[in-house]
């Protein structure tokens, strides 16, 4: 065992047990002593122990770190003198969690509980889980920025790439994100008609504005009156106003927020910027965007920002944002990929000539954003074009086949057949894309082949 010598006086063992202190984070240097207590509360919370009166000791920690700005000390091991460290944090839905920092600073020791946990969840991210739980929409009130106690929990530590980029293959979204599908999808920006190609910014607002009319941020609060869809509002600080004068008489146990929302052209981990103009929005905890393998999916993005009170000094910021990835500006379809992207673009020529060959019926693409339930389990198709003639209705479910990887085919192998319960199962292949300049508009007219013989037998016999 390593003697305090060896830790060159800034770790320190008790036993065989790894000493926590909260620190400095320029010299690394201990600021505040942790009791025994503490220490053994946020080692145990952190392996998976479930216990309240644990995770209340590890809550006002976190708490007490965050507001002094310090870091959490770990002496699992050392380097040229400098010790591991884990800063606080809170996510989105409002859970707070220690976040394990090594770009730039010391890797913990192989068998410390905060290296042990994050490698766990490493491997099983990558595991196919045909039980997890549907995605559906939530319910509840349009809120992120939590305030009442009995909302705030503690979880495992996790390591967090800066702003946060969530990756698909998870099939989890921030609260934030959630939220904003559901809107999107009230308002119909998931859905196309032919003729509808195309939507104006005025449009899009208006939609999403008279959805915001029916939903609740707390108790007798609209979304709509704290609801902010130009960025003009927050550089002329309306929003700021606006806000902190309707947390005056906030329902209790609710935290005052209002939300901005617009499409952006300028994107950083840190803010955002306008489609159009010049000003960007800093975002305190990040903007945080889907990523495919390792990068953040290309503009353009629909943002949606929850502004709050970060303390007294600092006055109201944007808190938390997320940006969804959107087919094109003058088409708020929200997609999951590129590829999703190129393929909604074909897509959208698929209606048209539907329209044009079966000029007695109707069609719409849809792109679904929370999972469908069926006889065979949840699933989420990437389209579906849905073509009614009279009282006849017949459905193609498209997918966008993006990878070869054994798990990503394995999954599908689990959702295709829950697929093909809802209508008939066009399959585009992603790698065809890029071969040629017309690779993706060659799927797209085999997709449009494929549908309008099936309706030629269907309706013409």
């Amino acid at each position: 065992m390593a003697t305090a010598t060896q830790w060159h006086g800034i770790g320190r063992r008790s036993g065989s047990v790894v000493v926590l202190d909260l620190v400095h984070k320029g010299d690394l240097s201990v600021a505040q002593r942790l009791t025994d207590e503490e220490q053994h509360a946020i080692r145990a919370v952190a392996a998976g122990a479930e216990s309240e009166h644990l995770e209340a000791i590890v809550l006002e920690a976190i708490g007490r770190t965050r507001e002094a700005r310090l870091w959490l000390g770990c002496d699992c091991r050392s380097e040229n003198g400098r010790r591991p460290v884990v800063a606080p944090c809170r996510n989105l839905h409002g859970t707070d969690f220690w976040r394990v920092l090594v770009k730039r600073q010391v890797e913990h020791s192989k068998d410390c509980v905060f290296r042990r946990t994050r490698a766990q969840r490493r491997q099983a991210a990558v595991r196919w889980n045909p039980s997890r739980p549907a995605r559906k929409a939530p319910d509840g009130w349009f809120a992120v920025l939590r305030d009442s106690a009995e909302d705030r929990r503690v979880s495992k530590p996790d390591r967090h790439s800066a702003g946060g980029d969530v990756k698909r293959k998870s099939g989890h979204r921030p609260a934030l994100s959630q939220l904003q599908l559901m809107l999107m999808e009230r308002a119909g920006l998931n859905r196309i008609r032919p003729g509808e190609e195309s939507k104006d910014s005025k449009s899009c607002k208006e939609a999403l504005l008279e959805q915001a009319k029916e939903i609740e941020i707390a108790p007798g609060r609209l979304l709509a009156d704290l609801w902010f869809p130009d960025v003009e509002l927050w550089v002329s600080k309306s929003v700021h106003t606006r806000v902190g004068a309707a947390a005056g008489d906030w329902p209790v146990d609710h935290k005052p927020q209002g939300f901005l929302c617009w499409v952006v052209g300028d994107i950083d981990a840190r803010g955002v910027g306008s489609a159009y103009r010049n000003e960007r929005v800093e975002v305190a905890s990040g903007v945080v965007r889907p990523v495919v393998g390792r990068s953040p999916i290309p503009l353009p993005y629909l943002f949606l920002g929850a502004v709050g009170l970060a303390d007294e000094q600092r006055g109201y910021e944007c808190l938390e944002g997320y940006a969804q990835p959107i087919a094109a500006r003058n088409c708020p379809v929200p997609v999951d990929s590129d590829y999703e992207r190129r393929a909604c673009g074909t897509l959208r020529e698929t209606l048209r000539q539907l329209s044009r060959t079966f000029r007695d019926a109707a069609f719409e693409l849809e792109k679904p954003v929370f999972e469908i339930e069926t006889p065979e389990g949840p699933c989420l198709p990437d389209f579906l074009i849905r073509a009614r003639r009279g009282g006849d209705e017949a459905v193609f479910v498209i997918e966008v086949m993006g990878f070869d990887r054994a798990e990503y085919l394995q999954g599908k192998e689990v959702t295709h057949p829950r697929m093909a319960t809802l209508g008939s199962l066009c399959l585009m292949q992603a790698k065809k894309f890029g071969r040629s300049p017309g690779g993706v508009k060659a799927e797209g007219t085999r997709v449009t082949q494929t549908i309008t013989q099936a309706l030629r037998e269907r309706w013409m016999g």
